[in-house]
């Protein structure tokens, strides 16, 4: 079933689908076409500057009407027509325009610099989004054409993956999570889509399409990490107690900390500094542990 069977494919039905799915709302920076823009302004400024200061100094010292009061009165300078000569307030009121392009005086998202900002800001979209991105390009509902312009190629295809725009951003992108909950959601989703489960699934009441949400899969994937969580010190103490010898003591503890380590990262997502500190508490306890047991027999 199309869900956007009253839309004409092509831009509209493509419009619609980032509407209904906003991490497919994906488009290219043009990183290099706004440094340059920006170049430009700046270029543009640096000359105006300099043939203001050199207009400011030429009526400084000239005695006709009222032109050396244009550095110190404001109004001065805004009736400098009555002197017969604009050319200092025409460049003032050229260069407060370029200004408004390229820094912020009023609203932000209309200024050159402040744009470019906010867009080297943005995230590049996810492996999956993206994925999803050129195979509905290419579905029976889009066909084979649904772009036929230059910016058909912008988010690559399914042939080749990595053909798309190099400079892509995405404005709405999905919530970082650790590497395990990534991968589980995108493998069970593309399961459930290309394992045909999708048509037993109920259509949503507000846009009547079948939908997934992931946010369920990352509840499953945050109670396996909760109870891994509680029996990784638990096991380490049992396989410590039950182990003889001091030397498999000592590699017990190093084997539990490298799966700690690995799991912090892994599925917890942890910083470098949460994994150190963690595992070096955690290795503190299981020497306690293995220093008041010493003589425990296994």
């Amino acid at each position: 079933m199309d869900p956007f069977h009253d839309a004409v494919i092509g831009y509209p039905k493509l419009a619609a689908k980032i509407a209904l799915q906003p991490e497919a709302a994906i488009y290219r920076r043009f990183g290099a076409m706004n440094a340059q823009n920006l170049l430009y302004l700046q270029a543009e400024l640096i000359d105006l500057e300099e043939r203001l200061k050199e207009q400011q100094d030429l009526d400084n010292n000239d005695s006709t009407g009222r032109k050396s009061e244009y550095a110190k009165n404001w109004f001065s300078l805004q009736d400098s027509a009555v002197d017969g000569d604009t050319e200092q307030l025409d460049l003032v009121l050229k260069i407060r325009e370029l200004l408004k392009e390229y820094t912020a005086h009023y609203d932000p998202t209309d200024h050159a610099l402040i744009q470019q900002s906010l867009i080297l800001g943005y995230s590049e979209p996810g492996k999956w989004d993206l994925h999803d991105m050129q195979d509905y390009l290419q579905t029976p509902q889009m066909g084979p054409l649904a772009l036929t312009g230059e910016d058909a190629t912008v988010w690559g295809s399914m042939k080749d993956r990595t053909s798309h725009a190099p400079d892509l951003v995405a404005l709405r992108p999905r919530a970082k999570k650790d590497a395990f909950s990534v991968w589980a959601a995108e493998n069970t989703i593309s399961k459930l889509r290309w394992g045909g489960c999708m048509r037993f699934m109920k259509a949503s009441p507000v846009h009547g399409v079948v939908g997934y949400d992931d946010s369920t899969i990352y509840r499953i994937t945050y109670w396996i990490t909760s109870l891994l969580a509680s029996l990784i010190p638990i096991a380490s103490i049992v396989v410590l107690y039950c182990v003889r010898s001091m030397p498999a003591r000592f590699a017990t503890i190093a084997a539990f900390n490298v799966l700690l380590s690995v799991c912090l990262m892994g599925l917890a997502g942890a910083k470098r500094a949460e994994v150190f500190a963690i595992t070096a508490a955690f290795a503190a306890v299981q020497v306690v542990f293995v220093g008041q047991n010493e003589s425990t027999p296994a």
